[in-house]
């Protein structure tokens, strides 16, 4: 026995954590994988009671040495999502696994028990109650036949309206991504919030980086009026143009690509990125992997518009973005759909993004809407009368309290 394994036997402790990295639960978080190993080989090793947060930062995040647990709170942060993913896993996943493995509340070190089954007494019955304990079972099976069959046929009625909608031009759009036999993630932009505990929630629009903090002069502002409260990074909101464009997304491709994944942008990893197929919801300052220059193209979105790198003849260097004075969600700005390939050259990227929440709406709806996608491939269709594999489209996109009611295609570039 090693460590706090505790009645358990090292390789069982070992092979129920490699099913945890292995389950459905682990799949999209290669950040609480690595987690999860990097604590399981500490127990293993008899290490686990030198588990404290400053050495954590620095062997499983890489944090450097002048890392200090009071102002980052990233260690904290991710073994609490451990902890829930954990109970996630034996609340849905789990059936019969023999080991039972937890992070115990203020700790940072897991723990390995027996995963026994709660017996069930029984009970014996009188005759009488015998006979209503079989109506009623009877009754519940009535009940689920009928849940079962009310949801087949609308799931059927689902199917038929989109298998209705699906057109020749969304085909075309889609037809990369669903001929490839990578899974498919869509990364939900996440923008940084600033959380106070017991207190609330704050959010400098000009800051999407935890190393940027310092030098944002509001969120000093706010800190000290509070006391020199301690901060904690919290990336649990979206937009509701990203929320609604991830809707419309899956709406339309999950009778079409089975291996449809979602993850919140900050927990999306490099490794991800290469093995699948990405769609990215947001601006670049929101999915961090896009702020890279090696992700650069021939149209890039800047704080104030977008930025035309190489502009063609009739084209403007610069689009700016125009706000209504007083009023933030009202105004007319712009939308940029870029299909690319993969950083490293394999696999297919999406990116369906602009400077404000709508925008990202009024591009998936281009992707999503058959009339709207009939308009853009006719927009993109060559000479030839095909569609390059890898463009860029620009939209403009009118917007009133936070919803698209206007937009159109301005130009494209093919890469």
């Amino acid at each position: 026995m090693v460590g706090n394994v505790v009645s358990i036997q090292v390789n069982g402790a070992r092979e129920q954590v490699e099913r945890l990295v292995r389950s459905k639960t682990f799949e999209t978080s290669e950040v609480h994988r690595r987690l999860l190993l990097y604590l399981a080989e500490k127990t293993f090793a008899g290490e686990s009671d030198r588990l404290k947060e400053y050495v954590i930062g620095l062997e499983a995040f890489s944090k450097p040495d002048t890392y200090d647990p009071k102002h980052d709170s990233i260690v904290r942060l991710q073994v609490g999502r451990l902890r829930q993913k954990l109970a996630a896993y034996y609340q849905t996943e789990a059936s019969d696994d023999p080991v039972l493995v937890s992070v115990p509340k203020g700790a940072f070190k897991l723990t390995f028990e027996p995963n026994q089954p709660v017996a069930v007494r029984q009970i014996p019955l009188d005759p009488q109650r015998k006979t209503m304990a079989l109506v009623l079972a009877l009754a519940a099976v009535s009940l689920w036949a009928l849940g079962a069959t009310l949801w087949l046929i609308h799931q059927h009625t689902r199917e038929a309206v989109i298998a209705e909608q699906w057109n020749a031009e969304l085909e075309t759009l889609w037809n990369p991504f669903l001929q490839s036999k990578r899974p498919m993630m869509v990364s939900l932009g996440t923008p940084l919030f600033i959380r106070f505990p017991n207190f609330g929630f704050f959010r400098d629009p000009k800051v999407n980086d935890w190393e940027d903090l310092e030098n944002s002069e509001r969120v000093a502002g706010v800190r000290r009026a509070l006391g020199d409260k301690d901060i904690v990074p919290n990336y649990h909101f979206t937009g509701t143009g990203e929320a609604g464009a991830a809707f419309l997304i899956a709406q339309l491709l999950s009778t079409r690509k089975h291996e449809l994944l979602l993850t919140p942008s900050n927990l999306l990893s490099w490794q991800q990125i290469k093995d699948d197929d990405v769609v990215f919801l947001g601006p670049p300052k929101f999915n961090r992997p896009l702020q890279t220059a090696a992700l650069t193209r021939d149209i890039i979105i800047e704080p104030d518009g977008l930025r035309n790198l190489k502009p063609r003849p009739g084209e403007p260097a610069f689009l700016p973005d125009r706000i209504v004075a007083g009023k933030p969600s009202e105004g007319e700005t712009h939308a940029l759909i870029s299909r690319t390939p993969g950083p490293s050259g394999k696999g297919e990227m999406l990116v369906i993004a602009g400077n404000a929440s709508p925008d990202t709406f009024a591009a998936a709806d281009w992707l999503t809407d058959p009339a709207r996608a009939r308009e853009l491939v006719r927009r993109l269709r060559t000479p030839k009368g095909e569609i390059p594999r890898y463009f860029q489209v620009v939209l403009t996109v009118s917007f009133k309290q936070g919803i698209p009611v206007q937009s159109s295609y301005l130009f494209h570039h093919a890469l």
